[in-house]
This record gives C-alpha cells, sequence and structure tokens, in this order.
C-alpha cells in the first residue's frame, strides 16, 4: 500500500470581490485622500482642524504604517451619490463596510459610517457596542468595546434578504432581519447625516464593498488580508510583514 503524505501549510485565504472605496491612507497628502478601490471615489477632508492624518495605522492591518485620527471631522466621498456606490434601490443595496478602528471616546453616538441625509450610520452606541443602523432599524453588537484598543468592525447588508450582520474581529457579533437603508447623498466616514455624531478616535483601511462578503471572507480581512489583495508591506525588505514585526514588537 502506498504511503499517503498529507503537507500542512497555511491556507489560501479567500478572494475577495472588486471593492469599491479603500482608503488606506498612506501616503496622503492635502486635503484629499486617494480612494485606491475600483471606483476612484477620492475623499474630501471636512473640519480638517479635527481630523489628522500620520502615525502608525492598525498593527494587524496590511498597512499598518499610517493611520488616520478623527476628532469630529470626517471623509466626504465626494461625488458618489449612493445610487452609485450604496444603491437605495429594494433589493439592491447589499454593502459591506469594513475598517480597523481604535477608538478613544466610546460614549454616546460615534459614527464611522453614514449619509449626506440620514440611511446608514454605523458605528458604536448603546455604551460602546459596535451599531448599525438604516435609520430606524437600529441594531446593537454583544461585546462592549474597550477605548484605545484596535479592533476590525464590519458591518455587512445583505438587500435581498433583508439581514445585517456585525462582525468584531472577524467573529459575528450579532445578525438579524434589517431593512433597506433610508437616505440618500454621499458616502460619509467618521459621522452620520451630514456630519453630526461623529466617530472619535484612530481609523485605518476603510473599506466599502456593493456587495454582502462571507464570513470567512470577513475573518481573512481581520487577521490581516488587504481589501485589495494586495502583498503585505515590507518596508525593510527583510522578508517579514511590517506588521508580524508589529506583534513581535508589542508582545
Amino acid at each position: 500500500i502506498d504511503n499517503l503524505i498529507i503537507t500542512a501549510g497555511r491556507p489560501t485565504p479567500p478572494p475577495l470581490p472588486a471593492v469599491a472605496a479603500y482608503f488606506d491612507f498612506e501616503g496622503q497628502e492635502g486635503a484629499t485622500v486617494a480612494d485606491k478601490g475600483a471606483l476612484g471615489l477620492d475623499a474630501t477632508i471636512e473640519r480638517a482642524d479635527q481630523l489628522t492624518v500620520g502615525g502608525s495605522g492598525a498593527p494587524k492591518g496590511s498597512t499598518p504604517g499610517t493611520g488616520a485620527d478623527f476628532q469630529g471631522g470626517f471623509l466626504n466621498v465626494a461625488g458618489a451619490d449612493l445610487t452609485g456606490i450604496i444603491s437605495d434601490v429594494e433589493g439592491q443595496n447589499s454593502y459591506t463596510a469594513a475598517a480597523w478602528i481604535k477608538p478613544s471616546d466610546i460614549g454616546g453616538d460615534k459614527f464611522l459610517f453614514g449619509q449626506t441625509s440620514q440611511g446608514i450610520h454605523s458605528g458604536i452606541r448603546n455604551g460602546g457596542f459596535l451599531h448599525q443602523a438604516h435609520w430606524g432599524a437600529d441594531s446593537n453588537g454583544a461585546t462592549r468595546l474597550n477605548v484605545d484598543e484596535w479592533v476590525h468592525a464590519t458591518f455587512v447588508y445583505d438587500g435581498a434578504a433583508d439581514v445585517g450582520s456585525i462582525y468584531l474581529n472577524g467573529e459575528l457579533d450579532w445578525t438579524g432581519g434589517k431593512r433597506a437603508p433610508n437616505g440618500s447623498g454621499n458616502l460619509i466616514v467618521g459621522g452620520r447625516n451630514g456630519g453630526e455624531a461623529g466617530y472619535r478616535g484612530l481609523v485605518d483601511e476603510v473599506a466599502v464593498w456593493l456587495e454582502p462578503l462571507t464570513a470567512r471572507q470577513v475573518k481573512a480581512l481581520a487577521g490581516g488580508q488587504s481589501p485589495i489583495n494586495l502583498a503585505p508591506v515590507d518596508g525593510d525588505g527583510d522578508g517579514i510583514p511590517d506588521k508580524d514585526e508589529a506583534k513581535v514588537a508589542a508582545a
């Protein structure tokens, strides 16, 4: 009988669909943040005195070099009427919105994703829990966040099934029925309803898809996979990704 040889290795990360909008804050200059997603929807920085790009990003993310500090400022994805990025047409409005976050304040309403007028407003609410809302369809995650701790947050909406899901660090934190968004206008990062009730803290690798990602795909993002399937950053060229070196340094 022939011997059976099984070779164990690192599992292949799941392929990701094209990301509609992606902001990693690397190489950012001036009042515009480059969109590295498929649609080229560059974002303008609103209230620039309350939003700083610079400093370290998420150490477990794929681009840990630079992040952004939101303290009342927000990004307006200019010219991106949500019929083009997150449709409000029933059954055609699926999305996934994800980011690495390190909140400095978890009290009150601290929204990360929003729209110009009402609609989507997801972030932190009700005493420090991840929260997904569609202006009247509000849902809390199950796990209270900690201040000054990096986590990966993902908000998924399957428009065809009218089901929302919240993931924390790649694990499902809530799922259930959720009606379609009831709003209009541009995508906003760092606030809701034109820029109110803004998120406070560090943010990195903001990514939005026009479809619901699977649980496996979300888990891969939380494990450090790039939203645009890039190879991990290795700034010093030693063959060890920067994010892995950061983990060792922090241990």
